[in-house]
């Protein structure tokens, strides 16, 4: 059976001093998935930890549930895609929510205290809860929200990738935010988003993470990241970080070959890859020492066979 596999799906991105920290673990698989790590793709399985800087992509129709250390569970649907561009609160920092960006798919969360809040980010808008059970479903041109339990806020994308308008939603509540039409929200799920959620959302998530709490799995490496799967992430909302996390793929020359075809588009590579010609070295002329006086012969000559003085 061919696996058609999707762009993306979920991303830690950190600062490089907690790059590669334990974020979380997998503890439901069930299909096929990979992780992005660094560069390298890597094959999933259960019990993988999830660090901060990883990219994990579902195959379609597979379940990946993730079990984050700071509390709040993630379960996605593939074919989706989820990034998630922080993994909460660290020791000695300020509690932070761990967001999520979903490019387009589905996936349900759940967050309580005393858990860190909860974050789902998309084009068309954010979903955000420290205490709630939702799904959040993502297209290209809109995102829509159930609420199951507890509550929530909705955020309308504002300028410069900040935040616009909040909404606030409550248990039971459905909204929905596009591109073509205003925000709106209703008292119950209409029943085509019913119908095409993931069966297994009906159910609660499950808290498998006990299992794994000593066992570490090692992941096996499948191979890098070709520059077609990266391509959407190096034009994408995540743009600089990309850019930087794949430089070291332009040692390869099927990676650097469409990255040529292309290079305007990506400034950030073209010292790297075109380095502007170093000016020639113009030589100095040459300075010829001082030549020494000539000596010249004395006009007056001595009658008496000498020529000095006695």
């Amino acid at each position: 059976m061919k696996t058609t596999w999707l762009t993306g799906c979920f991303l830690f991105l950190a600062s490089a001093l907690c790059y590669g920290a334990d974020a979380g673990v997998v503890t439901i698989l069930d299909g096929n998935a990979r992780v992005l790590r660094g560069a390298t793709w890597y094959k999933v399985v259960e019990g993988a930890r999830v660090q901060d800087g990883d990219l994990i992509e579902a195959s379609d129709r597979a379940q990946v549930q993730i079990e984050l250390a700071t509390g709040p569970t993630v379960n996605f649907v593939g074919p989706a895609s989820l990034l998630a561009v922080t993994s909460g609160s660290r020791e000695g920092s300020k509690a932070a929510p761990a967001e999520l960006y979903l490019p387009q798919g589905w996936v349900k969360v759940a967050a309580k205290p005393p858990g860190v809040a909860l974050r789902v980010r998309t084009a068309s808008g954010a979903f955000s809860a420290a205490d709630a059970v939702a799904v959040v479903h993502a297209e290209n041109d809109a995102i829509e929200v159930f609420v199951e339990t507890g509550s929530g806020r909705m955020l309308e994308p504002g300028k410069s990738g900040a935040d616009g308008a909040a909404h606030d939603l409550k248990s039971g509540e459905f909204a929905l935010r596009a591109t073509d039409r205003p925000f709106a929200t209703a008292g119950a799920a209409p029943q085509k988003f019913v119908g095409a959620l993931p069966r297994h959302f009906r159910d609660p998530l499950p808290s498998r993470a006990t299992h794994y709490q000593v066992a570490r799995v090692q992941l096996s490496v499948d191979r890098p990241i070709s520059y077609a799967e990266a391509e959407p992430w190096l034009n994408g909302p995540y743009r600089r970080t990309f850019i930087r996390r794949l430089q070291p793929r332009l040692s390869d020359p099927d990676f650097r070959a469409p990255v040529m075809a292309k290079l305007q588009a990506y400034p950030e590579w073209q010292v790297v890859l075109a380095p502007p010609e170093a000016p020639s070295k113009v030589e100095p002329p040459k300075v010829e020492p001082p030549k020494a006086p000539e000596k010249t012969e004395p006009k007056f000559r001595w009658p008496f066979g000498g020529d000095s003085k006695r």
